[in-house]
């Protein structure tokens, strides 16, 4: 064997033995592994942290039964739902709200200004919308079965036939023309004590 292989052959054993003992050094660490010889440390994402969901894309939270709901709510069940069934909306500021079709039986709308609110098709049965603005607002083709109106005002109101309320309806929609009941009148005799065509005998 010549002295250049011999020299060769201690060159390989040589890198080999470094290489047992100094394993090469990473450029990188992998993801999740610590580099030691760099002195970084990379960790993965904690998937067991929990994680604040979007109000945005959440679903509602269901208000209880009976709970008056704000504007808000009632424009986000809109939304996904046209059914405001038994719902408490009284006393609110619905002015021009579009609850066309909507499904509305039993609901609390006391006190509420409807003035110009679009209730087109709705199912109003039950409803109370005793004392409520109804200026303007539309009731056409609307099912108003024992709905109660009482002080209510309807002027110029559309009512279910497409008719239109006259000035002074409160509780009912009296047609444009037309005037309200008056009482009947009674006439009272000057003297009660007299009676007609006779005197003294």
């Amino acid at each position: 064997m010549t002295l250049e292989m011999r020299v060769i052959i201690k060159t390989c054993l040589l890198f080999a033995i470094i290489g047992l003992f100094f394993p090469p050094t990473p450029v990188l660490a992998q993801e999740g592994y610590a580099n030691s010889d760099l002195g970084t440390s990379i960790t993965t994402p904690d998937v067991s942290i929990i994680t604040i969901p979007d109000t945005k894309s959440a679903a509602m939270i269901e208000p209880k039964p009976g709970e008056k709901l704000s504007f808000k709510q009632i424009t986000e069940i809109l939304r996904t739902t046209r059914n405001l069934s038994g719902r408490n909306l009284s006393g609110l500021n619905l002015v021009g709200l579009d609850l066309s079709n909507c499904s509305l039986k039993g609901a609390d709308m006391r006190g509420s200004n409807l003035e110009r609110a679009d209730m087109m098709g709705s199912n109003l049965e039950r409803v109370d919308m005793t004392g409520a603005n109804l200026k303007m607002a539309s009731f056409y083709q609307s099912a108003l079965t024992a709905a109660k109106l009482d002080n209510a005002v309807l002027d110029g109101a559309i009512w279910i036939d497409k008719s239109i309320c006259a000035k002074g309806s409160v509780g009912e929609c009296l047609k444009i023309g037309t005037k309200p009941d008056q009482p009947a009148q009674v006439l009272v005799p000057l003297n009660p004590t007299e009676k007609s065509g006779g005197g003294k005998p």
